[in-house]
């Protein structure tokens, strides 16, 4: 006869998009045994903490004895705490796209399929609603996820009109400039250089590097520093983005390459997300922005 540890053990191994098999070789049984587990049998009391630790669970949630006084906050700290450490990244998203799901109105969660994974196409999730949206890519080669709530007075409180806007898309296309910020990204964040070092490495002019460097420093992409070597001294760099580069790097690739297809999507919103045409501003009035 089912009692509520069958249930609990199908329904959150299920949640997890864990199979029967993956779960057997986790805790050292068969699959035929954690079938019988879900069915209408217990396993032995020793292997109760390796099923937890493997479905990222507590065996009190397992036996369905949650303390009704936890908040789902809680929980969901909780949970991720528990997942092996090479997991939890994939156990947040997960919970994000859940937070999708749960907005769409889906009766369960669903794990990613393969075909939604290695597709050569955009896969996005997406819920537009009045109050704010929030996004998923689910391909597996870069998955993301935003979410935007919205302030009363309008996204374009904060993101307004905003001329250092401007100076940033110029730099970045001075030639060579993009490259020379590929290149510095994928040093040790720790290494210094020198101008002579996007000479050699980008093959360009010592006055191209000079302008790249000045436009650097302007837009505090590296910060400057001198070398005092015996009499002489002379001008050293450092890199200063680290996870704000890849964040810029996916909204630019999100604007040049819109999704077409979605797992999730609705759109419920009738309003437009910039309402105060903040480029019409004064320029005092930007003095605040500063």
């Amino acid at each position: 006869m089912e009692n509520s540890f069958n249930t609990n053990l199908r329904r959150i191994r299920r949640e997890k998009g864990i199979t029967q098999e993956q779960l057997a070789l986790a805790v050292g049984v068969s699959a035929q045994a954690v079938s019988k587990w879900e069915m209408n049998s217990y396993p032995d009391a020793a292997l109760l903490p390796k099923i937890a630790e493997r479905l990222g669970t507590t065996i009190d949630e397992l036996f369905g004895l949650k303390n009704e006084n936890i908040s789902i906050y809680d929980r969901v700290m909780e949970h991720i705490k528990a997942a092996p450490a090479e997991k939890q990244f994939e156990e947040a998203f997960s919970i994000c796209r859940a937070l999708i799901m749960g907005k769409g109105g889906s009766p369960r969660y669903e794990p990613l399929t393969p075909d939604i994974l290695d597709c050569e196409y955009e896969i996005h999730s997406r819920m537009d609603f009045f109050e704010g949206f929030m996004e998923t890519r689910n391909n597996s080669d870069l998955q993301y996820f935003f979410l935007f709530p919205e302030p009363e007075c309008g996204y374009d409180k904060v993101l307004k009109y905003d001329e250092r806007y401007v100076k940033l898309f110029s730099v970045l296309a001075k030639p060579n400039a993009l490259k020379a910020l590929y290149f510095l990204a994928g040093r040790d964040g720790t290494m210094f250089f020198k101008k002579d070092t996007l000479i050699h490495e980008l093959g360009i002019s010592d006055e191209n590097a000079r302008e790249i460097i000045t436009a650097f420093c302007d837009i505090r992409f590296i910060w400057e520093a001198t070398l005092n070597v015996g009499e002489s001294s002379e001008k050293i760099y450092q890199f200063l983005a680290r996870c704000e580069l890849v964040a810029f790097l996916t909204a630019a690739r999100y604007f040049m390459c819109p999704p077409n297809s979605f797992n999730y999507n609705s759109d419920c919103r009738h309003k437009r997300y910039f309402i105060n045409d903040t480029y019409k501003k004064e320029v005092g009035d930007e003095k605040e922005n500063r």
